[in-house]
């Protein structure tokens, strides 16, 4: 026979709401601070993807010993990708999708050439990546811009 004072074991309805209840009123904090996180990831991700792609483009007009570009898919809106291609033979080297939707990614150019020496061939370059939200503070934001000398250079706020 069982002795009446056995023990329970697991835990109550009102505790189970409890606990729901808890989490609940933490992940309402935590919200809003995980949508700047993402947004501000999304324009950091886009921001080294075109760095990194500027300086692929730029060694590879080094090591062909001839002009390569960077051009974007849609004009000035770069947010729909953007391709590496080797004016000479028109072959293209890389290519890269859309971005992540959210952000505001322009340039004032439609593309970019490196002559064979690295040197930038043609105006210098400015590209803004920034979160489509109008209320999102200067640091979610970066600028690229190309130097003279062809290196890119990414700063972080706004372009000036």
């Amino acid at each position: 026979m069982r002795s009446r004072l056995h023990a329970q074991r697991g835990f109550t309805a009102v505790e189970g709401m409890i606990v729901v209840a808890i989490l609940a009123i933490l992940a309402a904090f935590a919200a809003p601070a995980m949508n700047g996180m993402i947004r501000a990831q999304k324009v950091r991700t886009i921001a080294y993807d075109l760095f990194a792609d500027l300086t692929v483009t730029r060694s590879e007009a080094i090591a062909r010993g001839r002009n390569v570009a960077l051009f974007s898919t849609s004009g000035l809106n770069w947010v729909d990708g953007w391709a590496i291609r080797d004016l000479t033979t028109g072959e293209v080297i890389r290519q890269q999708g859309p971005r992540a939707s959210g952000v505001a990614f322009t340039a004032d150019q439609t593309n970019i050439v490196f002559d064979r020496t690295g040197r930038l061939f043609g105006p210098t370059v400015t590209w803004a990546i920034a979160p489509v939200d109008t209320d999102a503070p200067d640091a979610q934001k970066r600028c690229i811009r190309i130097t003279p000398s062809g290196r890119p250079n990414t700063l972080n706020g706004p372009c000036p």
